[in-house]
Formats: structure tokens, C-alpha cells, sequence
């Protein structure tokens, strides 16, 4: 054990104790949390003074000529070339359970370790005050299998996965999976657990379920055994946009060589890390009219109490949610300075509805669309000069309106002003 880890295992707190005060990201620490059924999750942490972004290490299956470790923080001193990120590197939680078994690609009967490890990373960000679109989730065979899987379920946290596999059920050493089945699976076998729980062993199947295709770079070459594999998901994964609620980008970096399943050097894959997350991610968020699925609606860029006044924005293409859970209505009241010639398409107004239905909203005068994440919308007409707009909205009795957004259309980046909401 280094001696970075053992100071680290020294400073351990449990999530719950993670914040963004001084004394927290003065040291690296230990992260502690438990499953739903009581399974540990750790995690080596290496904390910025004010995070721009976290980047996340799945682990890769352990060497087979040496006895596994557990915990197993994969790539924690890489942490030192991501100054001004937070750093955490996640140990399998089946380890702790299986001390013997050298990887279990989180497979499990009793819980679902891919979702909790999500919610881990979420509460961790909600407690250190990072979106979840600025999250970088890497790993490799392995960890990049869980990288795609983990982003997956925070659908807008990027996935960079160097040669992962994708179906467990594909994956060439027997002999590896024979281990899962024993000892993870407790003598079920994989192809039972994809039966119940595809979602569990299969990257695809996971997309399926989570409505997500969150950004993701795969890393590969032709010499890797997935490679054709990997080539047949990433077609695959073009034909779910009509399927999910988000839809990130999806890109493949094919390296020079044939190196089969290797992964790049580490100063390489640093500098790709960082630039892969400087890649603009915008995702198209879907907003169906069925009851539950606001829930998926991004974070609200501004928050506005009723009565309250918006104060000044000034709007382009990309929608402003604001949050709102005053009810089934809303009368909403700004004025808008538009610098251009008048126009019927000036802006788009959209709101996110728990609980209505399709019909409900177009009889509000709203449209679906997926562009920019509008979602149902309807167009703002806009003078030339000074207006001042009234939108009012009523959704059937027992409905919500979770939120509202703005965005400019054909008016260049109009300025919004005492916007108000009751």
C-alpha cells in the first residue's frame, strides 16, 4: 500500500460528510458509502479548492499472478495531472463480499451495483456543487464497460471507455466469468441473470433501460477481440435516438496501432481525458407527457419563487429552464427588448408537465419538439423595440408544471427582463 493511501485511508469520511468547505478538499480522502442491501462503496478521493469538473476511474479486472486486492482503487495517482478537477477512484464493491474474485463486472442478483455506483457520484456531486454534465467517467475493459453503464444512468455525465467489453455473455475468458457466476452470482449463472436483468450484462440493454445515450468516446483498435463488437454497438447505438429521453454524442477513436486489449500510455490518455471533456456535449432531452418523466428534466438554470422577480437574462438557442411547482397553472409576465425587426417566431417558450397528457398540451396551443431540448413549446411573437408578454398556461386538474424555459428563435439573443411568475 502507498503511503498516499494509507494518509488517504486516515482522512476517511462517508459521503454524507462530503462537502465544499476549505478543510474537506485540503486532503485526499476515503469515501465510504453502503448500498441499498448494505454493500460497501469506497472510493480514493483527490479534491480541488473549486472543481470544475470530477473525473471518475472504474476498475479494470486485477492481475491473474497475484492475489486481488480489496478495496482496489484504480489509476488514483493520475489524480495529480487533474489539478483543478476532483478526482475519485472507485473500487469494485463486490470485492468486499468476494474477496477471492479478481473482477465481477458488477454483475449481482441482489441489487443493481451499476445504479448505486450512479447514485454515489450523484450524491457526491450534489454535495460538492458539480453538475453532473461536467462528470468524465473513465475505465478500461472492465471499468470501461462500467464507464458506459454508470454514465448511462446520470444519462448527461460523459463516458470515455478504452477497449471495454459490452455483453458479458460475449466475453472470451470462460474462465473469468465461470469466477462471477461462483462467487458473485453465488452459483447463478450469467445467462440467467441477463434473462431477468439484461440491463445487468449487457451495455445496449442498459441504454435501453435508462432511456439514455449519454456522450461517450470509445477507445479501440482492430487488434482488440471486441473490436468488430464494438464496431456493430456503435451503429446499434445510433438507432436509439427515437427510443430515448436524451441523446448524447457519440464518437470512436480508433488508435494507430493493432495493440489487441492494451490500453494507451498514461500521458496519452490524460491529455485525451481533458480534451475529451472540453468536447461540447449538448443532449437532446425528451419531455413526454407521462406521469414520472419530469423527473428527467436537466437542472434549472434559475430558480424562481412566485411573486419573485427573474431579474435580466439575455436568451439564445439553448433553453432556460426555470423550475416551478406552483401547480397545474401559471401566468407569467416579462417584458422583452428585441433589437431586430419584428417577428412572429421571435422566441420559444417551453414547459415540462408531470402528469398531463399529449392531448392536454395541445390544446394549450403546444408542440413537441427535440431540437435543443424545447420539448412542448409554443412561439413568442415579438415587435420591433420594448414589448411586454403575457403566457399563461392551465393543464388538467391533478397536473403540474415542473417547469418553464425561454429561448430566442429567430431573434438573435433578446433581453429579457422582470420576468415574473404566479
Amino acid at each position: 500500500m502507498s503511503n498516499k493511501i494509507a494518509a488517504a485511508m486516515d482522512a476517511t469520511l462517508k459521503l454524507s460528510d462530503v462537502s465544499r468547505d476549505v478543510e474537506f478538499s485540503s486532503s485526499d480522502r476515503i469515501i465510504t458509502a453502503e448500498t441499498t442491501r448494505g454493500l460497501g462503496i469506497e472510493a480514493f478521493g483527490h479534491f480541488a479548492a473549486a472543481p470544475k469538473k470530477l473525473l471518475c476511474f472504474l476498475p479494470s479486472a486485477q492481475r491473474k499472478d497475484a492475489p486481488p486486492q480489496a478495496p482496489f482503487y484504480p489509476r488514483w495517482s493520475w489524480a495529480t495531472g487533474f489539478p483543478d478537477w476532483d478526482v475519485l477512484s472507485l473500487s469494485d464493491p463486490m470485492l468486499n463480499s468476494c474477496p477471492d474474485l479478481a473482477a465481477s463486472w458488477f454483475a449481482s442478483s441482489e441489487e443493481d451495483i451499476v445504479s448505486e455506483l450512479a447514485a454515489f457520484i450523484r450524491e457526491f456531486c450534489n454535495r460538492r456543487s458539480i453538475s453532473i454534465a461536467d462528470v468524465v467517467i473513465y475505465g478500461s475493459s472492465m471499468g470501461g464497460y462500467g464507464a458506459l453503464m454508470v454514465a448511462a444512468e446520470l444519462k448527461v455525465a460523459r463516458a470515455v471507455a478504452e477497449v471495454p467489453q459490452l455483453d458479458l455473455l460475449l466475453y472470451p475468458d470462460k474462465d473469468a466469468l465461470a469466477d462471477v457466476e461462483k462467487m458473485a452470482l453465488h452459483g447463478r449463472s450469467l445467462a440467467s441473470l441477463t434473462e431477468e436483468h439484461p440491463e445487468r450484462t449487457n451495455v445496449y440493454e442498459r441504454l435501453l433501460s435508462t432511456r439514455a445515450v449519454p456522450p461517450m468516446t470509445i477507445v479501440t483498435n482492430r487488434g482488440d477481440s471486441a473490436f468488430q463488437e464494438t464496431m456493430e454497438f456503435v451503429d446499434r447505438v445510433q438507432s436509439l435516438a427515437d427510443q430515448s429521453d436524451s441523446v448524447g454524442s457519440v464518437s470512436l477513436h480508433l488508435t494507430s496501432r493493432n495493440e489487441g486489449h492494451s490500453v494507451q500510455p498514461t500521458p496519452f490518455m490524460i491529455q485525451f481525458l481533458k480534451s475529451a471533456a472540453e468536447i461540447p456535449a449538448p443532449t437532446t432531452t425528451y419531455f413526454p407527457p407521462v406521469e414520472g418523466e419530469a423527473r428527467r428534466l436537466a437542472f434549472p438554470q434559475w430558480h424562481v419563487e412566485d411573486g419573485d422577480s427573474w431579474g435580466e437574462r439575455e436568451l439564445n438557442e439553448s433553453v432556460t429552464w426555470i423550475k416551478w411547482t406552483g401547480g397545474s397553472e401559471l401566468q407569467m409576465q416579462f417584458d422583452v427588448e428585441n433589437s431586430a425587426a419584428a417577428s412572429t417566431k421571435g422566441m420559444v417558450f417551453s414547459v415540462a408537465a408531470k402528469g398531463s397528457t399529449h392531448e392536454a398540451l395541445s390544446q394549450q396551443g403546444l408542440n413537441f419538439s427535440s431540437y435543443r431540448s424545447i420539448g412542448y413549446y409554443k412561439y413568442v411573437e415579438l415587435p420591433a423595440g420594448i414589448s411586454t408578454q403575457n403566457i399563461n398556461v392551465r393543464l388538467e386538474s391533478g397536473a403540474s408544471i415542473e417547469a418553464i424555459g425561454l429561448a430566442s428563435w429567430d431573434v438573435k439573443k433578446p433581453l429579457v427582463r422582470d420576468l415574473r411568475l404566479s
